[in-house]
């Protein structure tokens, strides 16, 4: 079983929910992408169904949905279809096979396509007894207010960096992991798992110093291979997001820098950027505009292009 780092709160208000029978037919969970949502949520899945959390996969009383990767093209959907939440409003319809509860988790709700959100709405109306859906969202602004209005929002908030510390310390890892995982307790358990995936991060925290006072075409040189994916557009796009959050906090650290918080800052190499106090907010929001704008498909080459015109 995968352990829960902090929300205490949380588990605290569904095992006194669990515990009185009151259960809601649907729950939203919102909260930033690694921050515990999905952990939680199989948490809860498995005491509702009273198995093990490893064993979900294999309990016929359980579904999970998210974007399918289609193994003939090779790529990741671009949304959630309506044929899946057709497919999840007909399984949910029938009788539980082991005779308890039914749950559905949805993950990365805001890519349901608008028939598809049109489809979950339906099965959201009219709950069927001992059915629980749990979606997971980064925003909830992204899903339309019909579906919104008929789950419970549960908001999960990033953890305090002394519970990230102490789950570090008990699996005798990095503790500066704690701070530049920014209270999200899924970022810290890849890096500590993976050494790989860590020094990739470190090396585009590297890669976005190296950005400054060159000539444009040095700047597109040095990101080039970023835009190497050409086959999985879907994939290419996540992989940008990640990149715009991490220069997106390396742009406040610089910030905090020139304001003397460096106790704020969240990076250990956080260091001073050449660019004014209100030129480095307009960076951030301008990094901010692009994340919003790669949702909205707007093609990523002419976002970071943009950006790296804005960088001295």
């Amino acid at each position: 079983m995968e352990e829960i780092i902090g929300h205490e709160n949380i588990w605290a208000y569904f095992s006194q929910v669990i515990e009185r029978g009151a259960i809601s037919h649907a729950y939203c969970f919102v909260g930033p992408e690694q921050v515990g949502k999905k952990c939680l949520a199989r948490k809860l899945a498995a005491n509702l169904l009273s198995c093990a959390e490893e064993k979900l996969e294999v309990n016929p009383d359980f579904f999970f949905v998210t974007r399918l990767f289609e193994e003939k093209t090779e790529k990741t959907k671009k949304d959630i279809t309506v044929a899946q939440m057709r497919d999840l409003r007909q399984v949910l319809s029938r009788h539980s096979f082991l005779g308890g509860y039914k749950v559905a988790i949805i993950e990365g709700a805001e890519d349901l396509n608008a028939e598809a959100a049109n489809a979950l709405l339906k099965t959201l109306e009219e709950p069927t007894e001992k059915t629980v859906i749990i979606l997971l969202t980064n925003d909830e602004t992204f899903l339309p207010e019909t579906i919104r209005s008929r789950c419970q929002s549960i908001f999960f908030q990033p953890v305090a960096k002394d519970k990230i510390v102490a789950w570090l310390k008990s699996q005798g890892a990095d503790l500066a992991l704690a701070g530049i995982s920014r209270g999200l307790p899924g970022q810290a358990k890849t890096w500590q798992a993976d050494n790989e995936v860590y020094l990739a991060y470190s090396r585009e925290v590297e890669r976005f110093f190296s950005l400054w006072q060159k000539p444009f075409y040095q700047k597109l040189k040095l990101v080039e291979d970023l835009f190497g994916d050409k086959t999985d557009n879907v994939k290419a796009r996540d992989h940008w997001q990640s990149i715009l959050a991490i220069w997106q906090m390396l742009v406040r650290d610089g910030l905090l820098v020139s304001l003397g918080k460096t106790e704020w800052c969240v990076h250990p190499t956080a260091r001073s950027l050449p660019l004014t106090e209100i030129g480095l907010v307009n960076l951030e929001k301008a990094v901010v505009a692009a994340k919003e704008q790669m949702q909205e498909n707007i093609h990523p080459r002419l976002l970071i292009e943009n950006l790296l015109l804005i960088l001295p």
